[in-house]
C-alpha cells in the first residue's frame, strides 16, 4: 500500500468527476459540451496542475486522445451511475492504485463541466491542502467540485459518511462537507466566472460567453544567429499547440536582438521570418504574434510585431521609441502611429512593445476601442531598479485599462555584458485589477492562460475608469 504521508511536496492527483448529465440540458453529457474550441472536460485537465489525472465517468470516443494528449486515465463508478460519492471513492481506489511509493500529498477534487477553472487557483488550493481541506467559493457558496484534499482526510471523510452495509450510493457530495469544521475549511473566492458549472442552458451560454481565447506567452533567449531564431520559434510553436494554445506570444525582436544591424535583419530575412510564422501558424491552426524589424525610411527599420494565422493578419510598428537610460532607438528604429487590435473568436486583443508600456493613454486607448486583453513583446533592458520598474508599470497598465496584461520578455543571456536590450526574463499575466496570476524567472519557459472575459467586464463594472476618464478628456479639452 502507498504510504500516507499527507506533507510529500509537489505530489497531486486530480480526480475529475464527468459523468453528470442535466435534464434541464435535455441529459446531455455536460463534461463534452464545446466551449471555446475544446469540450468541458478538456479545459478542465489542461488546467489541473497535477501529477496523475482520473476521470470517473462514461468513456467516451475522446478517451484515448484525451489519454494520449494529457495522460488520464478513464475509470467508472461501480455500478455506473451510483451518484457522486461512489464515483469519487473509485477515483480514490484508482488513485492509489496508480502510486507506487511516496503517496499523493493532496488530492484535486474537479468537475468536469467547470470549464473556467484557472491553473493559478488550482494551484493555490493544493498549496493550501496540507492539514486542512480548501475549496473555491463563489456567489457566496462552497463549490464542492473545486477543492483539494489531503488524501487520507478524503478518505475519513469517505468511511464517514458510507452507508452501514458498505458503499456510497446516492449519496451527495454535501455529505463529505458537512463534518468538517470550521478549522479543517478554507476557500479562496473566485474571480470572474471560474466558479460556473453547466446546469442549464442560460448557464452553458454564460460560460461560452466567458470563455476567451487560451494564449501561450514564450519567453525563450534570442540568438544573434538569425536561424537558431527560426528553429526556436519551430520548437516554440509545436510546445503551444501541444499545450492548446489558440495565440502564442514571443518577445519583441525576435527575428534579431538588438545591438546586431537591425536593417541587414529586416533587408534580408524578415520575409523569411513571416513566411515562417505563416507556415507554422497554418501548420498548427493557431496564431501568432512576434517581434521582428522591416524596413523603413532611409536606414532605419520600423520595431514591428507581426500577427499572424486564421483570420489575422496584422502589423503593429511600435510607437515610443527607447530614448531613454542612454539609449536611442530612434537612430535605427522609425515610429509607428497606428494603435492595432486583432479579434480572436470573440476574443478582441491590443498590441503594444515594451517602452509602450510607460505610456498609459495607449492603453486605454485600446481598451476603448475593445480590447480585453493587451500583449506586450519586450526586449526589456538591465540595470538598476528595472525589475521593479517592469512589474509596476504592468500591475499599472492593467488597471489604467482593466485589461489583462500579457507580457513575454526575451530570457536574457547569461554571459551577456553589452548595453542593448536583451531581456530580463519575468513574462507575466496581470489580472486587470492589477494582480499578478502567473510569472516566470529569468530562465526560458512559458506561461498559458485561459482568458476568462467575465472577469474583465466584472473589473469594469467594478473599476469604470474608462469611463471616468472619458469624461476628464473632455474638462481637460475645454480648459486647454
Amino acid at each position: 500500500m502507498a504510504s500516507d504521508d499527507d506533507h510529500t511536496p509537489g505530489y497531486t492527483i486530480a480526480i475529475v468527476l464527468a459523468g453528470g448529465t442535466s435534464s434541464r440540458m435535455g441529459g446531455v453529457d455536460k463534461t463534452r459540451l464545446p466551449v471555446a474550441g475544446t469540450s468541458s472536460l478538456e479545459r478542465v485537465l489542461r488546467a489541473a496542475p497535477a501529477d496523475h489525472l482520473i476521470v470517473v465517468g462514461p468513456e467516451q470516443q475522446d478517451a484515448a486522445d484525451l489519454h494520449a494528449r494529457y495522460s488520464a486515465w478513464f475509470v467508472r463508478e461501480d455500478p455506473p451511475g451510483s451518484g457522486p460519492l461512489a464515483a469519487l471513492a473509485r477515483g480514490v481506489e484508482e488513485a492509489q492504485r496508480l502510486l507506487t511509493e511516496g503517496g499523493p500529498a493532496r488530492i484535486l477534487l474537479l468537475g468536469g463541466d467547470m470549464p473556467l477553472l484557472r491553473t493559478e487557483t488550482l494551484t493555490a488550493l493544493r498549496e493550501h491542502a496540507t492539514d486542512r481541506v480548501a475549496a473555491l467559493e463563489a456567489d457566496g457558496r462552497t463549490q464542492f467540485l473545486c477543492a483539494a484534499w489531503p488524501l487520507r482526510r478524503l478518505r475519513a471523510a469517505l468511511d464517514a459518511v458510507a452507508h452501514p452495509d458498505g458503499g456510497w450510493q446516492d449519496l451527495s457530495l454535501r455529505r463529505l462537507y458537512a463534518d468538517l469544521g470550521p478549522d479543517e475549511l478554507i476557500t479562496r473566492p473566485a474571480h470572474g466566472h471560474e466558479g460556473a458549472d453547466m446546469d442549464t442552458p442560460e448557464d452553458l451560454d454564460q460560460v461560452r460567453r466567458s470563455a476567451g481565447a487560451r494564449i501561450a506567452l514564450a519567453q525563450v533567449r534570442i540568438s544573434e544567429d538569425v536561424a537558431d531564431n527560426l528553429e526556436t520559434v519551430r520548437r516554440t510553436v509545436a510546445e503551444a499547440a501541444e499545450r492548446g494554445a489558440d495565440l502564442l506570444l514571443l518577445p519583441e525582436a525576435t527575428l534579431t536582438p538588438f545591438g546586431t544591424d537591425l536593417r541587414r535583419a529586416a533587408e534580408q530575412h524578415h520575409h523569411a521570418f513571416e513566411a515562417l510564422i505563416e507556415q507554422l501558424s497554418a501548420q498548427h491552426h493557431l496564431v501568432i504574434v512576434a517581434g521582428s524589424f522591416t524596413v523603413a525610411d532611409g536606414d532605419r527599420v520600423h520595431n514591428t510585431v507581426i500577427a499572424r494565422g486564421p483570420g489575422v493578419h496584422a502589423d503593429y510598428r511600435k510607437i515610443h521609441l527607447f530614448d531613454a537610460y542612454g539609449s536611442r532607438e530612434s537612430e535605427t528604429v522609425a515610429p509607428g502611429t497606428d494603435l492595432v487590435t486583432i479579434d480572436l473568436d470573440g476574443t478582441c486583443l491590443g498590441i503594444a512593445t515594451c517602452y509602450d508600456v510607460r505610456f498609459a493613454e495607449q492603453f486605454t486607448a485600446l481598451a476603448r476601442q475593445g480590447a480585453h486583453a493587451i500583449l506586450v513583446p519586450l526586449a526589456w533592458a538591465e540595470g538598476p531598479t528595472k525589475s521593479e520598474q517592469l512589474r509596476l508599470l504592468l500591475r499599472a497598465r492593467a488597471l489604467d485599462s482593466t485589461s489583462v496584461i500579457l507580457a513575454a520578455d526575451q530570457a536574457p543571456p547569461p554571459d551577456y555584458t553589452g548595453r542593448a536590450p536583451r531581456g530580463i526574463g519575468e513574462s507575466a499575466v496581470i489580472s486587470p485589477l492589477g494582480q499578478v496570476q502567473a510569472e516566470l524567472g529569468r530562465e526560458e519557459g512559458m506561461l498559458v492562460v485561459d482568458l476568462d472575459l467575465a472577469e474583465v467586464d466584472e473589473a469594469r463594472r467594478s473599476l469604470p475608469v474608462l469611463e471616468h476618464g472619458t469624461a476628464a478628456d473632455d474638462v481637460f479639452r475645454r480648459s486647454s
